[in-house]
This record gives structure tokens, sequence and C-alpha cells, in this order.
């Protein structure tokens, strides 16, 4: 039976309160300066490798002028370079770069701490059974992004494809 309309309204609303819930108590200090959504670029890209800006945008679903935007921030503050392509001289590849990395281990280390003192009172079966449930809504979703972008059906991982943080 599909899910109604007033439970698929209730679960919208519960992802963007937890969206805003994530920000406000797991922030790392660090992420002020950026704009928000630069750490999911950032991280996108550290998975991704060196790349297009344009592919990368098609990958995470942000218009081209949007990812331009974070990346020049993060250019700017030394997390991302640019580079020729080696098989086209007229594009440029984008990459992670040493402070970049740091930077998203700094943040996946103390998001995780945070997140570990929130659910002190979870059990650990509890945490993995929420885990699941939310990587099945992500692959759902994704899954039909995917699908409506390219105009076909593309595999989706039971991993976190890269965006951990």
């Amino acid at each position: 039976m599909p899910v109604s309309t007033e439970t698929a309204q209730n679960l919208i609303k519960e992802l963007y309160l937890i969206g805003r819930a994530i920000r406000g108590a797991l922030a790392h200090p660090d992420e002020g300066a950026l704009l928000p959504g630069a750490i999911g670029v950032l991280s996108t890209l550290e998975t991704k490798g060196s790349c297009r800006q344009g592919d990368l945008a098609v990958s995470i679903c942000i218009s081209p002028s949007a990812l331009s935007r974070h990346v020049t921030d993060l250019v700017a503050a030394g997390y991302v370079s640019r580079t020729a392509d080696p098989s086209d001289g007229r594009a440029t590849l984008i990459e992670v770069t040493d402070a970049g990395r740091a930077l998203l281990e700094r943040i996946r280390v103390s998001r995780a701490e945070g997140l570990q003192s929130v659910l002190s009172d979870w059990s650990e079966e509890e945490a993995e059974r929420a885990c699941t449930a939310v990587r099945k809504l992500r692959n759902s979703l994704a899954d039909n992004a995917h699908r409506s972008v390219a105009g076909e059906r593309k595999p989706v991982s039971n991993e976190s494809q890269g965006t951990d943080v």
C-alpha cells in the first residue's frame, strides 16, 4: 500500500526539522566561514575525485551557478584547487586539497562525537535501525532523482556515498 499524503507531508516536515537540528547541534566552528552546504560539496568532491564543476553539479543535483559560488569560496579558503584538464586545455578540474581533507576529518570527528553525545540514551540497536531507515529513504530519493535526470535507473549503494559530513 502506498504511503499516504499526510504521512509523506509529515516525513518531509520532520526531515526539514532534522536538517535544522543537525546544523544547530553538530556544527563545527570551521563551517561558519563557509556557505551552508559547502561541506557537503567538499565531501562529495573528495569521494568523486578530481572532476569538472559541471559533472559535480549534476552529481549533487544543484545548479552550476550555485556550485560555482561554493567552489569559489572553497578555493579562496584553500580547501579546493583548480587545475587544467589534461584532456581539454580549455576546461578546468577541481579537487580537494590536503587542507580540505584535514577540514573534513576534523568535522567528521566533531560531528560523530556530538551525535554520540546526543544519542547517549539510545541503544546501539536503535541507532542502527534509524540509520537503516534513513539509508533506505536516501536510496529511494537518490534512485528517483537519478532516473529523472538521466532518464534511466542508476544503482544506489548501501554506503554513505562519501557525503558523511
